[in-house]
């Protein structure tokens, strides 16, 4: 009984060894028929040494300077101006298109808004409060909305202002 399996498999197995001539001829005129076609490859582009030439500049790996990244306003025009020497506030990193209002809460008479920046997190902010890169002020909260007035340079040295709302986002 033990060796019952063995002898099927070697039944099973001369069974398989035939004649393949057909099968072998069928190859052989099918590879002689069929000849692939590949296009020559292009000839690689002659490579030309680029000098450096911006030695005196800045190298590109190395953080700007802090003067090079601080805002020059010229204060000596009489005209509307950010008040440079306030405190930034902790959503004036984020650009207002990467804010989204969530939400109100209310207390008496007083509305804060939920704001949400693009990493996630949630904060409470009221009327006064600053958000935005271009000093962002809101001045109103609604159930709807934020709306925030920016003051944006206008190249001459002068700020003017812009109305901007945050809409209600239920995403």
């Amino acid at each position: 009984m033990k060796f019952l399996p063995l002898i099927a498999m070697c039944l099973f197995l001369t069974g398989c060894v035939g004649d393949r001539s057909d099968l072998e001829l069928f190859v052989t005129t099918t590879k002689a028929q069929h000849v692939a076609h590949i296009p020559p490859l292009k000839e690689p582009p002659r490579f030309e040494h680029f000098a450096y030439q911006a030695e005196l500049m800045r190298s590109p790996f190395v953080p700007p300077s802090r003067e090079l990244t601080e805002e020059v306003v010229d204060t000596s025009k009489d005209c509307l101006q950010p008040d440079l020497k306030r405190r930034k506030g902790r959503l004036e990193t984020y650009p207002l298109d990467n804010l989204k209002m969530r939400g109100t809460l209310s207390e008496a008479d007083t509305t804060w808004a939920l704001v949400e920046t693009n990493d996630g997190s949630v904060y409470r902010m009221g009327t006064g409060e600053y958000l935005g890169l271009f000093n962002g002020r809101i001045s109103k909260v609604t159930s709807q909305n934020v709306e925030v007035v920016e003051l944006i340079p206008d190249g001459s040295g002068c700020w003017s202002e812009r109305t901007s709302n945050l809409e209600l986002s239920g995403e």
